[in-house]
């Protein structure tokens, strides 16, 4: 009878534990010809593009924050646990002297966050957010997604962005800041470099390194995350990880600024300027 016993609490075990570890443990990129590698990519090459262009730089960054939602720590970073950790949506804004703002992503609309369940919303942030995009020179979503472009489905391109160039070549938007294409994990998501015009650096993340922890440990969501996502996602993903990671040793000055950290973003300076 206790052989038997522990028979069946052995294969219940299993039952559990193999479907936990694969959905919501294992950080691995899957399978795929060879190990994932960091990309090409330079600080050198990003510092020649940021300086590819005459003109003025910004001159310093704004935060805004519009919303908060709990969500499971292993929809983050695989292995993380099933505890709720803060997820924010936030919009960049680069102040120029003499021209617009230049505004990195376009925060989420109220209807769309509550669809999305968010336990924090701020209107007077998103009112913020959108003045800002009225009046700006450039605007640059990191993903074509509702918590990036404003709350709008993925696809109908309601935020009037810049359109790159043909290719997945990191270019140069306006001096001093870059857009990185990576549409090996989704169509239209990017990273943005910039250097301010007293040469602080940061590296917006975007979607690829939702939490600092992804790229420290180059860590993936969990696999039940990830399933809506396209083929190369997790691998091309994994790549962009080492390649922020390699970016950060290289340049360790940079502020690496992940996509939906909750922590204050060093050197910012405040909220949306009106």
């Amino acid at each position: 009878m206790t052989r038997r016993l522990n028979v069946w609490l052995l294969s219940v075990l299993l039952i559990i534990a193999i479907p936990y570890y694969w959905f919501l443990a294992d950080a691995g990129a899957g399978i795929g010809s060879g190990e994932p590698r960091a990309k090409p990519l330079t600080i050198g090459a990003l510092r020649k593009l940021a300086d590819a262009s005459d003109g003025q730089r910004p001159i310093e960054l704004r935060v805004e924050t519009v919303g908060l939602r709990m969500t499971s720590r292993n929809m983050l970073v695989a292995g993380g646990g099933l505890r709720q950790a803060p997820n924010i949506i936030s919009a960049y804004e680069l102040i120029v002297p003499g021209n617009g703002p230049i505004v990195i992503d376009a925060g989420i609309s109220r209807s769309s966050a509550m669809t999305h369940e968010f336990d924090r919303y701020s209107g007077e942030a998103q009112a913020r957010i959108e003045t800002a995009l009225s009046k700006a020179s450039h605007v640059i979503l990191l993903a074509d997604k509702p918590t990036h472009n404003g709350g709008y489905p993925t696809g109908t391109h309601r935020v009037e962005q810049e359109l790159p160039p043909s290719g997945d070549v990191p270019y140069t938007l306006a001096p001093g800041v870059v857009v990185i294409p990576a549409s090996g994990v989704a169509p239209e998501a990017n990273m943005v470099y910039v250097r301010l015009s007293d040469d602080r650096e940061f590296l917006f993340t975007g979607d690829i390194a939702k939490l600092a922890v992804n790229w420290k440990e180059l860590r993936l969501p969990a696999r039940i995350a990830t399933r809506g996502e396209i083929a190369s996602f997790r691998r091309e993903t994994l790549s962009w990880l080492m390649t922020i990671n390699a970016l950060h040793r290289a340049a360790p000055q940079m502020t690496i600024v992940a996509g939906h950290e909750p922590s204050k973003i060093p050197f910012s300076a405040g909220t949306f300027s009106d």
